[in-house]
């Protein structure tokens, strides 16, 4: 397992997270601090190298489709990672959402995720309709002209890659930018995924580049509705295993051995092309047996693994 993370050694990439996301804004204090707590000692407890905080922002504007859950803003990131997982030793990787920002904002955010020793992924707007506040190319600019040395990671979407392909050139203009690694969307699709993978790895041959450590994000579902926003959220979800899902007697026994397999294929071959491919599982539900599943996910990943 990794130790505490060295803002300066942007080589040491995890092979094995656990992401998250922090409580509403309108949680009491006290039930933040519980809510911390259960985490925090539910995270000690697994084989994972580093922890992912995510931000949460509204996606509204992606879709005219109506979102299953309403939206409510969350407690920064940041200050979740720290000041209430502060116990926990473990590397952080802290997701920001950029669009609702402003330089100074940003500045002072990265400054600070900088001094505590993290790492973070920037994330642009959900839409090309939204005009933000500060694009994601800007964003890139002020981490590498303010801190540097603050490791950067990048998101690979492969719905985004279908049909017409150039996510592969996205993720290098991105290493261009100063990401070393990248973490995926949620992976529902296997032939999705080992298309981009694909592309990445025949694009790098052909530069003379490396293909950057990656991620790949399981996120265990445990009932239709749950389902439904995934793909509200641009998940793409192949129509045998959506059936399979809601077929089945246990819908989240069902989903924790596809993402098994799904992981086990990719992780196959990725191997077989020498691509430094790790997992990133997702425990954003507020339903205990997610919990327990994605629990249950990690452990299982890290056997795949040969912990």
């Amino acid at each position: 397992m990794l130790g505490p993370m060295n803002p300066s050694a942007t080589s040491a990439v995890p092979r094995l997270t656990y992401g998250i996301t922090p409580p509403k804004r309108s949680t009491e204090e006290p039930r933040r601090r519980e809510i911390a707590a259960a985490q925090s000692s539910r995270i000690a407890a697994l084989p994972v190298d580093a922890l992912i905080v995510y931000d949460l922002q509204d996606e509204s504007s992606r879709t005219d489709a109506q979102r299953p859950f309403p939206f409510m803003q969350a407690v920064d990131p940041l200050r979740y990672a720290y000041d209430y997982l502060g116990d926990l030793a473990l590397p952080r990787i802290v997701y920001r959402a950029v669009s609702g920002q402003s330089a100074e904002s940003l500045e002072a955010w990265l400054k600070e995720l900088h001094r505590r020793g993290g790492r973070t992924v920037l994330v642009g707007a959900p839409s090309r309709s939204q005009l933000p506040a500060l694009t994601l190319a800007e964003a890139y600019r002020i981490r590498q002209e303010l801190v540097p040395a603050l490791p950067l990671g990048g998101v690979l979407i492969a719905e985004r890659h279908e049909p017409n392909g150039g996510e592969e050139a996205r993720v290098f203009a991105k290493v261009d930018k100063g990401c070393s690694f990248f973490v995926t969307q949620a992976v529902y699709s296997v032939t999705a995924t080992k298309n981009v993978l694909s592309d990445l790895y025949y694009h790098a041959q052909a530069a003379g580049q490396t293909v950057p450590p990656l991620l790949l994000t399981l996120s265990p579902c445990g009932s239709e509705r749950t389902l439904r926003f995934t793909e509200w959220l641009g998940v793409s979800v192949p129509r045998w295993l959506r059936n399979e899902l809601l077929h089945a007697g246990d819908i989240l026994e069902r989903s924790v051995k596809l993402s098994l397999e799904t992981f086990q294929e990719l992780h196959g071959f990725a191997v077989d092309k020498g691509l430094t491919l790790g997992c990133n599982v997702e425990s954003v539900s507020l339903s205990r047996a997610e919990i327990d599943a994605s629990v249950e996910l990690v452990h299982q990943v890290a056997r795949i693994q040969g912990r």
